[in-house]
């Protein structure tokens, strides 16, 4: 069995264009994304995932300095764009993450893992935003969940670009009777309405901060949250609203 993440990233952004080449010390933001994923056991590779546009060939360039696959597809039909990699890559078991989620935790990612493996999920996610903080985005599912969504999705809707095929597991979640979905919830002590995923200028002065601030072995969950209580830097974002994704 071989487990792959996929990094969804691309340049544009409507908030905040560039946003996961941003520098933080010197370093790319979607850096940090992949040298936290490198620390998960159970990762076999990681693919970063970006279209095939002129103006995301810079994300070529950073796949190559991290030492990792870059894959490119479609812009606007990322279910596709998944299809295609996990076919390229071979991946049984396929993890999908957002390269605007520099803080992601690998120990977190393998809890999900472990989860989906264990107790033979077809899909197994993290509960953001409900017992964990928007930013630690995590989703995982079989190679055959993929496929069977891609070939439900394309079929009812052949030729059109819709929400089903923008969002890659959005089918999944919103068809629950058709698959077996498990979650992976939060303790209530670090429950808290935070955000630190980087749609906006806003959330990246909060990212920015906390990397800053918190050293980098210790940029573990709990200690981000602690942090983020205590010096109440959540005032700078706490008013951009969340777009779907």
């Amino acid at each position: 069995m071989k487990i792959i993440c996929i990094i969804q990233a691309r340049m544009g952004s409507e908030r905040l264009p560039g946003k996961v080449v941003k520098p933080i010390k010197g370093i790319p933001l979607i850096g940090y994304t992949i040298d936290r994923l490198k620390r998960s056991r159970y990762i076999d590779e990681i693919i970063l995932a970006t279209s095939n546009k002129k103006q995301d060939d810079k994300l070529v360039d950073v796949a190559k300095e991290y030492k990792i696959e870059c894959f490119r597809g479609s812009e606007e039909n990322v279910l596709e764009r998944y299809v295609k990699c996990s076919e390229k890559y071979n991946g049984d078991v396929i993890i999908r993450i957002t390269g605007d989620c520099p803080l992601i935790d690998p120990i977190i990612v393998d809890n999900v893992i472990t989860k989906l493996i264990m107790y033979k999920y077809d899909y197994v996610r993290l509960d953001v935003p409900n017992t964990f903080i928007r930013g630690f985005d995590i989703e995982v599912f079989t190679k055959e969940s993929l496929f069977r969504t891609y070939n439900i999705v394309s079929e009812k809707y052949a030729g059109v670009i819709n929400k089903y095929k923008e969002h890659v597991t959005l089918f999944i979640y919103e068809n629950k009777e058709l698959f077996n979905i498990g979650y992976v919830i939060g303790e209530k002590e670090f429950n808290r309405n935070y955000r630190v995923c980087v749609d906006t200028f806003e959330d990246f002065q909060v990212v920015k901060n906390i990397i800053e601030n918190i050293k980098k072995e210790d940029l573990q969950y709990n200690n981000i949250v602690h942090y983020i209580d205590e010096s109440h830097i959540d005032n700078l974002n706490k008013e951009v609203i969340q777009k779907n994704s």
